[in-house]
């Protein structure tokens, strides 16, 4: 029934707990999980030639990225699940609804519930509800 779980995550507590309930469902039946985490560059304001300030900025958001993918594989490392990394660029909505779907066809999307703060949710909406909404998959949200 559920063979691969997309499991999204950003490093929020939300997130975390999205990991560790889809290693229990891999565990039960038997599914592969493709960790994803997004980087959006496009939240990063470039300002007459600061290159040096944007790509350190860019160089600092990929470091966050990797560390949230280390932290998710632990968890699934430790609970002997297969599993493969991702990263990718750009709006984490269209990200997941589409060229995640596109790319994996999973069964299952496994997000937090929450991740960012409260005023960007309000300038751009929630992730976890965009993609709720209009992703071609089943969409699991967790607390």
């Amino acid at each position: 029934m559920i063979k691969t779980i997309v499991v999204a995550t950003d490093g929020s507590e939300a997130a975390m707990r999205a990991v560790q309930y889809a290693a229990d469902l891999a565990k039960k039946y038997d599914a592969k999980i493709e960790i994803v985490s997004i980087i959006q560059y496009s939240t990063v304001a470039y300002h007459d030639g600061s290159q040096v300030f944007y790509a350190s900025m860019t160089d600092s958001l990929t470091e966050l990225a990797r560390d949230n993918l280390s932290k998710a594989a632990e968890i699934l490392a430790d609970e002997g699940i297969q599993f493969n990394t991702h990263m990718f660029k750009g709006d984490a909505r269209f990200v997941l609804s589409n060229e995640v779907v596109k790319n994996f066809s999973p069964d299952l999307i496994v997000m937090g519930k929450t991740g960012t703060t409260v005023l960007t949710r309000m300038f751009i909406g929630s992730t976890a509800r965009y993609v709720s909404e209009r992703a071609d998959a089943n969409v699991l949200l967790v607390k």
